[in-house]
């Protein structure tokens, strides 16, 4: 039984001329959006940059048909879209925890549990209230950073 036949292959690439393509329309639909309207949205212009292709790639098949290349298209538009609005949600969760990534990576040796806490003895202040751990060219590798006891 072979994984990879002609139908699933041209799948694929209508699913991806879709994500292609929902990225295209999201950006001319809405820079043709009125200024007045683009201006008041703000922040929530990503959202409605990436939400365009995801109600084009819903709609599509009721008025394109049910082929399997407007299935694919419609498909790689709305996964195109829900990627702009993932990724434009988790780029403003990443900003709120002061330059660390949202809980990926930075969460235990960066700025977001080691950062600042200069009251307290604790995470590598000194006597002098300055904390080590919290400076961005600290080498949390180092034997008094803690880690090398894991």
């Amino acid at each position: 039984m072979a994984m990879l036949t002609k139908e699933t292959a041209l799948e694929v690439a209508y699913i991806g001329a879709g994500a292609v393509a929902g990225k295209v329309v999201g950006n001319k639909v809405y820079s043709a959006l009125p200024s007045t309207l683009t201006s008041q949205l703000g922040t929530y212009s990503p959202y409605v940059e990436g939400a365009i292709p995801v109600l084009i790639g819903l709609f599509l098949p009721s008025v394109a048909g049910r082929s399997t290349i407007v299935r694919g298209l419609a498909n790689g538009m709305i996964a195109s879209g829900a990627s702009t609005i993932v990724g434009t949600a988790l780029d403003q969760v990443k900003g709120m925890t002061s330059g660390g990534s949202a809980g990926v990576g930075n969460v235990m040796m960066g700025n977001v549990m080691m950062g600042n806490v200069i009251e307290t003895p604790l995470m590598g202040s000194t006597a002098e209230g300055y904390n080590t751990y919290s400076d961005t060219s600290y080498d949390f590798t180092n034997a008094d950073a803690g880690e090398m006891d894991f």
